[in-house]
């Protein structure tokens, strides 16, 4: 059995063959024996898995600005449900959605569903970014120590590997900043600090 980590994924990919299951304790992928039972009870195929892993992630991590909900309503020329987005009291979908089911008097059902309209819209753009960029892919077999490290992207659960095996985590993130052409952030924090006091020089 292998193990997965995603960049920017909370929980672990447990692939034994064509079978996969997702892992939400790190404790559990010290005890094999509960990972076959799990993997035989509820396994599914691994690109199923995967990409269930990969939305999963990527959904908890959307926020829904009310600014931008209004904008949405803006657009679809429905200027009463864009002053209702701007009564929402937070930029979490799920406490969102409860407020409106909630308050549904309020903000009445075309509101609710242009909200899942927007709320869907902004998922599926966030999903297509995360599978559309590389990431760092961590694989480890169960029960060994060593780990290899990758840059690959997921696409609809397939994985595709840019590299072959590298040698650690921080050179893997050295070569998708790279990629990316990114600086590491305490590199960008110098350079801001740096750049924040030639202009204080500039000043005097």
């Amino acid at each position: 059995m292998k193990i997965e980590n995603w960049q920017d994924v909370d929980e672990h990919l447990v692939v034994d063959n064509d079978k996969a299951i997702i892992v939400k304790d790190s404790k559990l992928l010290d005890n094999p024996e509960a990972l076959k039972t799990e993997m035989q009870r509820s396994g599914k195929p691994v690109t199923e898995v995967r990409s269930k892993l990969v939305q999963k992630s990527v959904k908890s991590r959307v926020k829904t600005d009310p600014i931008k909900i209004s904008a949405w309503f803006d657009r679809k020329h429905e200027s009463d449900n864009a002053q209702k987005a701007e009564k929402l009291v937070s930029n979490k979908p799920t406490h969102q959605y409860k407020q409106i089911k909630n308050e549904m008097t309020f903000f009445g059902e075309s509101f609710l569903e242009g909200f899942l309209g927007f709320y869907g819209l902004e998922v599926d753009n966030a999903l297509g970014r995360y599978e559309h960029n590389l990431h760092v892919l961590e694989t480890q077999e169960l029960g060994q120590s060593e780990k290899e490290y990758y840059l690959a992207t997921s696409e609809n659960g397939h994985v595709r590997l840019a590299t072959d095996p590298l040698p650690s985590q921080q050179i893997a993130e050295e070569q998708l900043n790279k990629f990316y052409q990114r600086e590491p952030e305490e590199t960008q924090a110098e350079q801001i600090q740096l750049r924040t006091s030639e202009d204080d020089r500039k000043e005097e």
